[in-house]
């Protein structure tokens, strides 16, 4: 098995892929492997946003000014135009699984790398002059695809997430392992801790360390960080103002007639014990008690890529004719999850790593018979 080390190009000997060339990425030193199957396991194209922007999905419109990487640096797709070369079909690459919540990474380990959040449930979703995008409220945990398509259509695709101290401790996380160190370290009494208490911790590094957070006592002070953070003065005090307040209005007004879509899906969250503990009971923005306020600046960012090399239901790869290109095999996220397309535009999240495991065992399977 061999480490840090990447490969350049496939190898074809009587029609029959059989290797490849790959190169240290340490030294350069070139290394060629052979072998009777190969398989192609190296991730989609959302680590490469030059990829990414030109299979943009046209039903989101013009690409976003900026995009983030929240992909691998190595889920390039090259291994995709490489298998082209030997006619490999890929398809669907304008099936793409984004974030809307993507913040800078505090210490990006690439270009434009970024961070997905787990946003609030109880902060507005506000666009990029500070009102809140609608008619139908955004809010996190209920369908990613249509979060991404509604900041799309703004002027400006990015937006803002409004809320105070209280509420980011409570809800605000982060999405992966690296700063999740209770999952990570599998602590148990830690992971239940946070959920209980909230993560201070947390949202204490984000708005010291993250160029997206501002924060502020006040809301005019807070539309003026938000306006020079954004480089343009397109958030006016009086209009952020306006839009906290009606939404801390409407919490005023009691159980009965709380007539906003965003609270009655926190009242059905909170109605399963798992998420009750974690979302806030109908928290004001603008609470004194919860103060300081906090807005995070979001813009889009990648994460899968949906299409890839087209496959059989045996995981091997096929040509632009539909035929079996002997000896090459792709499987995971190179093949779309599954023969360039399984999950389709209305993907549900969960369902990924099992196409993953899926498309590996078809391939394994096929290869032990071929023995």
């Amino acid at each position: 098995m061999v480490f840090d080390a990447r490969v350049k190009s496939l190898t074809r000997t009587n029609g029959r892929i059989d290797g490849c060339i790959a190169q240290e990425t340490k030294t350069g030193r070139e290394l060629i492997f052979k072998a009777d199957h190969v398989v192609i396991a190296s991730g989609g194209i959302a680590g490469n946003l030059m990829q990414v922007r030109k299979h943009w999905p046209k039903h989101l419109g013009q690409t976003p000014e900026t995009l983030l990487n929240g992909s691998h640096p190595f889920a390039m797709g090259d291994l995709h135009a490489q298998a082209q070369k030997f006619g490999a079909q890929v398809t669907h690459l304008d099936k793409m699984w984004n974030y809307a919540a993507g913040v800078h990474h505090p210490n990006p380990k690439m270009e434009n790398h970024g961070l997905s959040l787990v946003p609030p449930k109880s902060a507005l979703w506000l666009d990029s002059n500070g009102e809140r995008i609608g008619p139908q409220p955004l809010v996190t945990g209920f369908d990613t695809r249509f979060l991404v398509e509604q900041v799309c259509k703004q002027k400006e695709k990015y937006s803002w997430q409004v809320m105070n101290w209280k509420i980011a401790v409570k809800e605000l996380a982060v999405s992966g392992s690296e700063f999740n160190d209770e999952i990570r370290n599998k602590n148990l009494i830690g992971f239940l801790k946070t959920v209980w208490f909230g993560n201070e911790g947390l949202v204490k590094l984000l708005t010291n360390e993250c160029v997206d957070f501002v924060i502020a006592n006040s809301v005019g002070e807070l539309a003026e960080k938000m306006n020079q953070l954004a480089g343009r003065n397109s958030v006016r005090p009086e209009v952020l103002e306006k839009t906290i307040r009606a939404y801390d209005d409407r919490i005023d007004r009691g159980k009965s007639f709380r007539n906003d879509d965003q609270l009655r899906r926190i009242a059905q969250l909170r109605e399963y014990r798992g998420d009750r503990v974690r979302t806030c009971n109908f928290q004001k923005i603008l609470d004194p008690k919860a103060k300081p306020l906090i807005a995070i600046r979001e813009f889009i960012l990648t994460r899968k890529s949906m299409g890839g090399l087209q496959t059989d239901l045996r995981s091997r790869v096929l040509d632009t004719k539909g035929k079996v290109i002997p000896g090459l095999y792709a499987v995971g996220e190179a093949a779309g999850f599954g023969g360039g397309g399984i999950h389709g535009k209305g993907a549900l999240e969960g369902t990924f790593l099992g196409g993953c495991v899926l498309t590996s065992r078809f391939a394994v399977r096929s290869i032990l018979e071929n023995l």
